[in-house]
C-alpha cells in the first residue's frame, strides 16, 4: 500500500489559482456560472520533493468583473469548493480509503468586483510519516 495527497476542485466561480512553495500548480482561468467542475490534483510528488522542509499550499480565488445579473448592484458572487486528501491505495492501484487533511472548503458570497475573494494558506510537514497541514490561514472578502 502506498499514500498519495491529492486536492480536488469541484466549483470555481471567477478565478481559482494553487500555488505549492510558490509554484502555481494549477490555474482555473476565468469561468462563470460556477460549473460542475470535478478536478483532481495530485501533489504527492510536490510533498516528497520538500519532505524535510515545511510545505506552503496557498489557495487564491479572484472575484473578476463576472456579473450574474441577479445579485444587488454592484457586486458579483464567487463560490469556491475543494478538498486536500491522503488517499491510501494497494499494489494494483485500487484505492483503499481517503482522508480529508483539513476541512474541506466550500464558500459561496458576495462581494465587490475585481479583488481577490479568498488567500488560504497552509502549512503542510511530515510527522510520523504522515504529511499533515499544522497551520493555516484565511482571509475572505465578501459583503454580509
Amino acid at each position: 500500500m502506498k499514500k498519495e495527497y491529492w486536492i480536488n476542485v469541484k466549483h470555481v466561480d471567477n478565478r481559482l489559482v494553487i500555488f505549492l512553495n510558490g509554484e502555481t500548480i494549477w490555474d482555473s482561468g476565468i469561468v462563470r456560472n460556477d460549473p460542475d467542475m470535478d478536478e483532481y490534483i495530485n501533489i504527492t510528488e510536490h510533498l516528497i520533493h520538500h519532505i524535510n522542509h515545511s510545505t506552503e499550499l496557498i489557495f487564491e480565488g479572484f472575484n473578476d468583473t463576472y456579473d450574474s445579473g441577479d445579485t444587488p448592484e454592484g457586486l458579483n458572487p464567487w463560490h469556491f469548493q475543494y478538498r486536500v486528501f491522503e488517499r491510501v491505495v494497494d499494489a494494483y492501484g485500487k484505492v483503499i480509503g481517503e482522508e480529508n487533511m483539513l476541512a474541506p472548503y466550500n464558500e459561496k458570497h458576495l462581494s465587490n468586483p475585481n479583488i481577490r475573494a479568498i488567500n488560504n494558506c497552509y502549512q503542510i510537514v511530515r510527522k510520523d510519516g504522515v504529511f499533515k497541514v499544522v497551520s493555516n490561514s484565511l482571509s475572505q472578502n465578501f459583503y454580509n
